[in-house]
C-alpha cells in the first residue's frame, strides 16, 4: 500500500504541471462515482436481470394407490423399499359391493334376453296361428269354389244341350246365382288372406320393437357390466412400470375407507428437481427452456432438463437450503423434467444452470474427448 501510495505521489509530482491529469486528481472522487455507476449500468445489461445459476433438490414422482369406495385388503404383496418390475403383484382388494353389483347385472341381463327369446316365441306361435288358421279358411273355401265352379260349369253345359229351355226364367236364374255365390266366395278368400296378412305384420312389427327395446336396455347392461368388470379386474393392483414402494399403509384382512392410500410407490431415481430462485434476482425462465443439472459439486455426469413449471408466488426455500439456520430465504420455485437415466440420488442438492441443449452437447462431447 505504501508503494501505491509513493508511486501516485511521484506521479502527480512528476505530472502535476499538466493540465489533464491535475484535473483527474482533483475530481478523483467523482469520476470513480461516475466509473462505478458505469460500470454497474453495464453489468445490468450484460445479464439483464437474469441469474444464471440456482439450486435445486432431485424428486421423485409419486404414485399413490387408492380406491374411491370402501375396500377389504387380501393380500399385500411388497413391503417399504422393495424394487418391484413391471408386471409385479403389488396388492389384491376385494370390494364386496363391486362383486354384488356384477351379479344384479348379470341376474337382470339374464331375464331381459330370457323375455326377449320368450316374446320372439310367442309371436312366432301366433304368426303361425294365423298362417294355420287361414290355409285352413283357404282350403275350406277353395274347396266350396271348386265345387261350384264344376256345378256351374255342368249346368252351363245342360243348358247349351236344351235349347228348348233357354229362355227358361228358372234355370237363368239359379245360374245367375251359382256366378255370384262364387264370387262372394272368392271375395271372402281374398279378404281372409289380406286380413291374416295385416295380422301377420302387426306381429312381426310388435316383435322388432320388443326385439329393439329389449336390446336397447340389455346394451346398457352390458355396457355397465364391462365396466364393473374392469373395475374388478384393477383389484388385483399389477406394476406398469419399474417402482421402488414407499409406503405401505395397510395389512392382510384390513378394511380401509375411500380415497385412503394403501400404497405409496416412486421411480428408483429422480425424475423431476424442483429449484429456488431467491426473490432477490429476477429470473427470466421460461416453460420449455433446457437446462443443465449437474451435482452441487459439479462432478457427474451432467442431464439436460426442462422447464415444465414455474410458481406464481413467492415460497420458503427447504430449511437445508438456508445460509443461515435462523434466517429463512425466500423465492419462486421452478419444477424441472429430467430423464430416468441419470445418476443423481433421491432428495440430492444440484446446481442448475440455464444452457442450451447444443452447448450442452458440445461440452460432452469436449468431456469425451
Amino acid at each position: 500500500m505504501n508503494k501505491l501510495e509513493d508511486f501516485l505521489d511521484t506521479f502527480w509530482n512528476t505530472h502535476k504541471n499538466n493540465p489533464g491529469v491535475a484535473y483527474v486528481y482533483t475530481h478523483k472522487l467523482s469520476i470513480a462515482w461516475i466509473l462505478c455507476v458505469i460500470f454497474a449500468v453495464m453489468l445490468g445489461f450484460m445479464y439483464q436481470g437474469k441469474a444464471a445459476m440456482f439450486r435445486g433438490i432431485a424428486e421423485s414422482s409419486e404414485t399413490i394407490i387408492s380406491l374411491p369406495s370402501p375396500t377389504e385388503i387380501v393380500k399385500v404383496y411388497v413391503v417399504p423399499g422393495q424394487e418391484i418390475k413391471a408386471g409385479d403383484t403389488i396388492v389384491v382388494i376385494n370390494r364386496p359391493d363391486l362383486t354384488l353389483r356384477i351379479a344384479e347385472l348379470s341376474r337382470e341381463l339374464d331375464n331381459i334376453e330370457g323375455r326377449s327369446n320368450l316374446s320372439s316365441a310367442e309371436i312366432d306361435q301366433k304368426v303361425a296361428d294365423v298362417k294355420a288358421n287361414l290355409e285352413t279358411r283357404r282350403l275350406t273355401l277353395s274347396a266350396e269354389i271348386r265345387n261350384l265352379e264344376t256345378e256351374y260349369e255342368s249346368n252351363k253345359a245342360i243348358s247349351a244341350k236344351l235349347k228348348s229351355l233357354s229362355n227358361s226364367k228358372s234355370k237363368s236364374d239359379g245360374n245367375d246365382a251359382m256366378a255370384m255365390r262364387i264370387k262372394s266366395l272368392k271375395n271372402e278368400l281374398a279378404l281372409a288372406t289380406r286380413s291374416a296378412n295385416e295380422q301377420i305384420a302387426l306381429l312381426r312389427g310388435s316383435g322388432r320393437l320388443q326385439k329393439s327395446s329389449g336390446k336397447s336396455e340389455a346394451a346398457n347392461i352390458r355396457k355397465e357390466l364391462a365396466e364393473m368388470r374392469k373395475q374388478q379386474e384393477e383389484l388385483t393392483q399389477i406394476a406398469k412400470e419399474n417402482w421402488v414402494v414407499g409406503d405401505v399403509n395397510v395389512r392382510d384382512g384390513e378394511k380401509v375407507s375411500s380415497f385412503a392410500p394403501i400404497v405409496t410407490l416412486a421411480h428408483k431415481s429422480p425424475t423431476l428437481v424442483r429449484g429456488y430462485i431467491n426473490e432477490q434476482i429476477y429470473k427470466n425462465t421460461n416453460i420449455g427452456e433446457a437446462v443443465k443439472v449437474t451435482t452441487l459439486a459439479g462432478a457427474g455426469k451432467a442431464v439436460v432438463g426442462e422447464v415444465v413449471g414455474l410458481s406464481s408466488r413467492i415460497v420458503p426455500f427447504p430449511e437445508r437450503m438456508w445460509k443461515m439456520p435462523e434466517l429463512p430465504v425466500f423465492g419462486r420455485e421452478v419444477t424441472i423434467k429430467i430423464p430416468e437415466d441419470n445418476e443423481f440420488l433421491l432428495g440430492e442438492m444440484v446446481t442448475i444452470t440455464e444452457t442450451s441443449i447444443r452447448n450442452l452437447k458440445k461440452q460432452q462431447e469436449k468431456a469425451k474427448k
